[in-house]
């Protein structure tokens, strides 16, 4: 009893050993928005000066031609509209891509018969440059909107296939027949043992594909359409409107942002019981 009590006396506050931790992250958190915000600050604040003095505006505009012109293009209406064309595309070619690209990957790795004879098929249509497929879209489906949600599935595809298709034979067999063992079977088997096992895998395929989608829909833009943010790029380029241009650019990039931001919830969702079973095995 006293040796109990003389272990708990000098057992350290696992409280106070967090609360440095916690403060030290914090003040590193704090420190790092500071050096970001100052790099980001002095970058347009060179831009800002450097436009008009050394280098014509027209090349490179300004940061406040620029503020000035999106404010503009939302207050008119124009640039939400060229917005939300693009945003349907990706609405759509970009989950279409997701869910084919995850579903094919699990097939193929599950069946080593689909391996042997649609690898290699895969492989050699990965090796077309998508975007070269831009204009065949555009002849079988029009300068709609359904020409560039077919170029970024395209691109969409393939890169959750791949993802996925590693993550499968990268997966323990082991796992699996132990499961089988258990009595899981079916989709039971599949949902609760093999997606939480690849789900790493399958969410470094969603978010590295994420841009990709944003730019099969602006390279579709880009090559025949009357709406959308690539075509409201290539018409400012066209009449010499930089700011235009950079104002198209940041959109794209907001948009890029939003949704990796959103996979990211999800993927953090997602993996919480992995976290819990590091967890579980560093207090074991």
């Amino acid at each position: 009893m006293t040796r109990d009590m003389s272990q708990e006396q000098t057992r350290p506050d696992a409280s106070l050993a967090a609360a440095p931790a916690s403060g030290l992250f914090l003040k590193r958190g704090v420190w790092v928005a500071f050096l970001r915000v100052a790099i980001i600050g002095g970058f347009l604040l060179s831009w800002e000066i450097a436009s008009g003095n050394w280098i014509e505006p027209f090349l490179i505009s300004s940061p406040s031609r620029i503020l000035a012109s999106m404010i503009a293009g939302f207050r008119s209406g124009d640039l939400i509209q060229h917005s939300w064309v693009t945003l349907q595309e990706i609405a759509i070619g970009f989950p279409a891509g997701v869910i084919l690209g995850i579903a094919l990957g699990y097939a193929f790795g599950r069946s080593q018969l689909l391996a042997e004879i649609f690898e290699p098929i895969i492989i050699a249509l990965n090796g077309i440059p998508r975007t070269a497929l831009a204009p065949l879209f555009i002849v079988w489906l029009g300068i709609g909107i359904w020409s560039k949600v077919g170029v970024v599935f395209l691109l969409t595809f393939f890169l959750n296939f791949f993802n996925t298709y590693a993550g499968m034979r990268q997966l323990d067999q082991e796992y699996v027949d132990l499961a089988r063992l258990m009595g899981a079977r079916g989709w039971k088997l599949t949902f609760k043992v093999i997606l939480p096992a690849i789900s790493p895998y399958v969410f470094t395929g969603i978010r590295t594909s994420i841009p990709f989608s944003v730019i099969g829909a602006i390279v579709g833009e880009f090559v025949a359409a009357t709406e959308g943010v690539g075509y409201f790029i290539r018409q400012a380029a066209g009449l010499f409107r930089t700011a235009d241009v950079f104002v198209g650019i940041i959109v794209l990039m907001l948009m890029v942002i939003a949704m990796d931001k959103v996979a990211e919830l999800i993927e953090r969702r997602a993996l919480q019981w992995q976290a819990h079973s590091e967890h579980v095995t560093i207090q074991g």
